[in-house]
């Protein structure tokens, strides 16, 4: 009898310890989110940082995305390209999904512009300008810190008008089309332009299509741009913060009048700075 009492409290013994480790083996396990992401935008993803991810890098179709951790969470920003297939896809660390994504189709404005022929079609000594000038913005983008210089969320450097939304479809003096990859703030010459965030000054000086023209690397892979100023306030190397005088608006490069064009990229993707903004609400400060 003692014997048969000694087997049951062994079988349930057993039990439970198997229910025990199988409830923290559920706790280890991962909550996959699903996420809707349009063309052009940005979504923070977070999820647990196990140990299991230490040395892995995070994968979105196939592209580097810097990841970050804080209080035993980690979070990135995942960007989808303006020229999205519209495909789904997962984002993986190691072999195992750690967030999937929906892509949903965005319809963009369209606007007709007049700009100088010769900023329609370069000459040859300036098609040879904006070849050495891609070729250094390019150097720029590739050498993003895996680490942010920012905490807490973005802000809009001018609080005024949008007259060019991003991603508007533009037509050139009837006969060019192209895609107007950030947004335009109403401006008139010499108004303070603020930084969105803090970050090091990669870019400042005056650009082929986008004139005096300062960028900021927020680290992450995240970039914001300031075109078309009168004045830059800030040199190359330099560190600034959130809501600092980058320069002062104005009208040089490619324009039809005086405006500020400020453009955002993450992970080698221009995308809608309001965006970030709206997402970089959801950072802790």
């Amino acid at each position: 009898m003692k014997a048969f009492v000694f087997v049951v409290f062994l079988i349930f013994s057993c039990a439970r310890v198997e229910k025990v480790a199988e409830q923290k083996e559920q706790k280890k396990r991962l909550q996959v989110s699903d996420y809707i992401i349009r063309p052009g935008d940005v979504v923070r993803i977070t999820f647990n940082n196990f140990d299991r991810f230490q040395g892995h890098e995070l994968y979105c179709k196939d592209r580097t995305v810097y990841s970050q951790v804080e209080r035993e969470i980690r979070w990135a920003i995942v960007a989808e390209s303006y020229f999205s297939d519209l495909k789904p896809f997962a984002c993986k660390m190691g072999d195992e999904v750690v967030a999937r994504f929906k892509v949903q189709e965005k319809d963009f404005h369209r606007e007709k512009l007049n700009v100088p022929k010769k900023m329609v079609y370069p000459s040859s000594k300036d098609r040879k300008r904006i070849r050495e000038e891609q070729e250094f913005l390019n150097r720029v983008y590739a050498s993003s810190p895996r680490q942010p210089f920012f905490r807490g969320p973005f802000v809009v450097p001018l609080d005024t008008f949008v007259t060019s939304v991003y991603g508007t479809k533009r037509l050139y003096n009837n006969s060019k089309e192209s895609q107007h990859l950030g947004t335009d703030f109403r401006a008139e010459v010499g108004r303070p332009v603020r930084s969105a965030h803090s970050g090091k000054v990669v870019v400042s000086r005056n650009l082929y299509y986008t004139g005096n023209t300062v960028t900021l690397d927020h680290g992450s892979g995240i970039f914001s741009i300031y075109g078309h100023l009168s004045k830059t306030h800030v040199k190359e190397g330099e560190l600034v913060g959130q809501g600092m005088v980058v320069g002062l608006s104005g009208a040089t490069g490619r324009v039809t009048g005086p405006h500020l064009h400020w453009g955002v990229k993450v992970n080698g993707h221009f995308v809608d700075g309001h965006s970030l903004v709206k997402e970089g609400h959801k950072f802790r400060q």
